[in-house]
């Protein structure tokens, strides 16, 4: 079953890295994967897969009961290798089922279909499968992975002050990349917008190291050690082995990012962002069919 282990490995490093890591104590790990709909863009093995990432802040075994302080949005484009990424910062501010809220609380309110379903509000895109996952287990995997190499445009010190990010290449290890994965107030403009675009940096160079030692003897066992911690899901074993390939198979080279942008206010005494709807559909009608954006991200920050 070595297909097995690798792919599981590959499936719990993709989830934790993707994600923003919660703040808190470390706890144990649980990996939900649930299919939206009938998800016949994974079982077919063609066409585009949007799988949407959440970051739980979970403290229990049921990983989606918290709160998503990361939301990213991927499409893969099966007969191209193309993809795309959209985040979505946790303090937009939509309409839940129970009244206006912000998106960090839809999945503990709402549980994955309605994440799906507010995303599908917002971009137009209905994701095929949701991936959560939460907090444990993100220092070991990067610890088996190895140093990956970030590129930044941005110079900043992390807030626990322990890592000063340059402007360029960087090379982090575990502690360093988790470190530059919780940056929010010390980044140079101090916003969301920010941190999700570090995001999808730590991801791609995550996914370089990934491609590059995957056939190393043994390097894949290590991180699978590294991984489990109990994967849930509805999806045939087929049909994770077709999504991990196709996430697993992407040239961060071409790669396009997006980070869907608003204006700030308060509700509630709470900070929150009044997402630009008309940039969201935009990027959405853009990407529905081809994961790309030949439109670029409507002078969002990506």
């Amino acid at each position: 079953m070595r297909w097995l282990r690798r792919t599981t490995a590959r499936l719990a490093l993709l989830a934790g890295v993707v994600l923003a890591v919660p703040s808190g104590s470390v706890h144990p790990t649980t990996i939900s994967l649930t299919t939206i709909g009938t998800a016949k863009a994974v079982d077919a093995g063609d066409g585009v897969v949007w799988v949407l990432a959440l970051g739980s802040e979970a403290a229990g075994d049921d990983v989606t009961a918290g709160l998503t302080d990361a939301i990213q949005l991927v499409g893969v484009n099966l007969d191209t290798g193309r993809a795309v990424a959209i985040g979505l910062p946790r303090d937009l501010y939509v309409e839940l089922s129970d009244g206006r809220a912000r998106l960090n609380t839809a999945l503990r309110d709402e549980g994955p279909e309605g994440v799906a379903r507010e995303v599908d509000d917002l971009l137009g895109i209905v994701p095929d499968v949701v991936l959560v996952t939460g907090f444990e287990g993100f220092l070991s995997m990067m610890g088996a992975v190895g140093d990956v190499r970030v590129d930044s445009p941005l110079a900043f010190t992390t807030e626990d002050g322990d890592v000063r990010v340059r402007r360029g290449r960087n090379t982090f290890g575990a502690d360093e990349a988790l470190s530059y994965a919780r940056t929010r107030d010390t980044l140079p403009g101090g916003s969301d917008f920010e941190r999700v675009a570090n995001h999808q940096r730590l991801l791609l160079a995550t996914l370089e190291r990934l491609r590059d030692a995957e056939d190393q003897e043994g390097f894949m066992e290590e991180v699978a050690l590294a991984a489990l911690g109990g994967l849930q899901t509805d999806m045939s074993p087929t049909e994770v082995y077709r999504l991990v390939q196709a996430l697993t198979t992407v040239d961060p080279a071409r790669t396009d990012g997006c980070i869907i942008t608003g204006t700030f206010g308060t509700e509630d005494g709470a900070s929150v962002v009044y997402p630009d709807v008309a940039q969201a559909r935009a990027v959405g009608d853009d990407a529905r069919t081809d994961a790309r954006l030949q439109g670029g991200c409507r002078d969002g920050s990506g």
